[in-house]
């Protein structure tokens, strides 16, 4: 049965965001002009939106051709939603139908640090799915997650009702709260993406392997030549290689939804 039909398990989270939704309302964005201008072309929008920690702030492309659903993609500690691979992929996304949203953690705006053991993170994503499946009007969401925010993005896809999590870049080197996440996404059958450098040097890949060979919903992807943020030896983000797996992924689970 398609885990969207299935009715939400007690305890595993809201699927409706509890605050007011104001599409399209401008945000003073802190990049240069150019930024702005892009957004004028009524592609990709800035939005705000009420999290469970605070008003976030996001940007919003519409899918292409017939709607099927939505990704909700979230950023690493160090870097925020204008991630270039975040774009690219919010780009990929709306090409494929899926209504595309990725957003800023609190902390990143307020120059802060993220939240112990990440709650804070994790509940305002659960907002924002909540806010994409409202914009969209359809019940399909995906997660996307860089780094910390990829461990957040499992957080919130065994939580809530989700059509499946594409993790980039993730660390892993064995730790128990880590194995026993990842193990969480098969127990729930989350169709997951897992998306590492083999030159990464905070993911041990023989464990990572390891751990979900026995897993049927999880595909490991491994990107020749990358590091743990999916860049090469010069700093510069394997967008192609990455998203052409994002997009075989992505296209297989359309299919399997008939859309």
């Amino acid at each position: 049965m398609d885990r969207e039909e299935t009715a939400r398990p007690e305890g595993r989270g809201s699927l409706i965001p509890t605050g007011g939704f104001q599409l399209g309302e401008p945000y003073l964005s802190s990049s240069d002009g150019a930024d702005r201008a892009r957004m004028n072309d009524d592609v990709e929008r800035d939005v705000r939106f009420d999290g469970a920690t605070a008003r976030l702030r996001g940007r919003l492309r519409p899918p292409v051709g017939n709607a099927w659903g939505s990704l909700v993609m979230t950023h690493g500690r160090s870097e925020d939603m204008g991630s270039p691979l975040l774009g690219a992929l919010a780009q990929s996304a709306s090409d494929q139908g899926l209504l595309a949203l990725r957003f800023n953690f609190a902390f990143a705006d307020a120059g802060s640090e993220p939240s112990g053991g990440h709650a804070d993170e994790i509940a305002d994503l659960r907002e924002a799915m909540g806010y994409a499946r409202t914009t969209a009007g359809l019940d399909t969401v995906f997660v996307a997650g860089r780094g910390l925010g990829a461990w957040a993005a499992v957080a919130a896809a065994t939580d809530e009702l989700c059509a499946g999590a594409i993790l980039l870049g993730l660390s892993y080197t064995g730790q128990p709260e880590r194995r026993m996440a990842l193990e969480r996404l098969e127990e729930f059958e989350v169709p997951t993406l897992v998306l590492v450098g083999f030159e990464s040097d905070r993911t041990d890949l023989p464990l990572l392997r390891g751990r979900v060979a026995s897993m049927t919903s999880v595909n490991l992807e491994i990107i020749a030549g990358a590091d743990h943020r999916l860049q090469d030896a010069a700093g510069r983000t394997m967008t192609e290689a990455v998203l052409m797996k994002i997009d075989a992924w992505l296209h297989l689970r359309k299919a399997e939804r008939g859309a």
